[in-house]
């Protein structure tokens, strides 16, 4: 029996028979084989060159089509799925916030009648009203986050930072990475941002391991400016990483670098993303804007 009779052969006996991956034969003579619909008459239709097995979630597979040129494959929300490729030889996930909406892939918190985050134009702006305590520091009183898991490997994230109108006074917007902000315990999360507070004659980039300052350059006004995490571990050593800034997106600076040297066996969950901040009265609106973000899968150029 050459190779198509041994599939011709099993094949017949799931379409008669059924079996315990896909379920037993349904009524009117017609079965449920890796979530196509195939009638008992017609031969087995062939999976899609590329394609993929999934579990469902249920008792049955499914075919997963082959995805997009440039797409890679990966886990998030705890669904296997194609995404688009962060390029830099080890894409992960890439985010121009061009398509009007939020992508999948992103987690929102802490959103709601006067703290937004949407997507249009691309652009994504996070708001918060005037008035509205939103300090990312703070559990408990965190302001609009957006997130995506974190790898377990070295990698990079990038996003690119503007501001609608003047940034005001006690406020700040940025990017963060391996936090777990999910469970509110800090677990020393890396934040960098724009960042303004007079009263300490700060108009500049902010660094800090979450409540606590790394370094800080003013002043440095230039908008829009994009910012760099190189992280050299992931979810269970998170190792050091580097705050590196850019004004063109090409040359970049590093600003300072921290070691977290603390190892979590049994602890998932972080994640990385792009933050809101005003931290004391009299809470300025806050209106700031995303153009890109981007992970790879590599700790990326000095």
């Amino acid at each position: 029996m050459n190779t198509q009779e041994h599939i011709k052969h099993i094949y017949d006996i799931l379409k008669n028979y059924g079996t315990r991956l896909t379920g037993a034969r349904q009524v009117g003579g017609v079965h449920n084989l890796l979530g196509i619909v195939h009638p008992d008459t017609d031969p087995a239709s062939p999976p899609g060159v590329g394609s993929v097995i999934r579990g469902s979630g249920g008792n049955e597979w499914e075919e997963l089509a082959l995805g997009a040129a440039g797409e890679v494959l990966t886990v998030a929300g705890g669904s296997v799925a194609w995404q688009p490729g962060g390029g830099g030889g080890g894409g992960v996930f890439e985010d121009n916030f061009d398509d009007g909406s939020i992508h999948w892939a992103w987690t929102t918190l802490l959103t709601g009648a006067t703290r937004t985050i949407t997507e249009a134009g691309g652009v994504l702006t996070m708001h918060s009203d005037s008035g509205i305590s939103c300090d990312f520091w703070t559990s408990g009183n965190d302001g609009p986050q957006i997130h995506i898991g974190c790898p377990n490997f070295p990698h990079t994230i990038i996003t690119k930072v503007d501001f609608n109108g003047t940034v005001p006074d006690l406020c700040e917007f940025g990017i963060f990475g391996c936090c777990r902000v999910y469970t509110g315990v800090a677990n020393g999360c890396w934040i960098f941002g724009r960042r303004r507070w007079d009263a300490q004659g700060e108009n500049g980039l902010f660094a800090s391991r979450w409540g606590a300052a790394l370094a800080n350059v003013d002043p440095l006004t230039t908008l829009p400016i994009w910012l760099r995490l190189r992280i050299s571990g992931g979810q269970r050593l998170r190792g050091t990483c580097y705050f590196d800034y850019s004004t063109d997106g090409i040359n970049w600076t590093n600003l300072t670098s921290d070691s977290n040297s603390g190892q979590y066996p049994g602890s998932y969950g972080f994640t990385n993303g792009v933050y809101i901040r005003t931290w004391a009265t009299p809470y300025p609106q806050i209106d700031a804007e995303f153009d890109l973000f981007t992970m790879t899968l590599e700790e990326g150029p000095g």
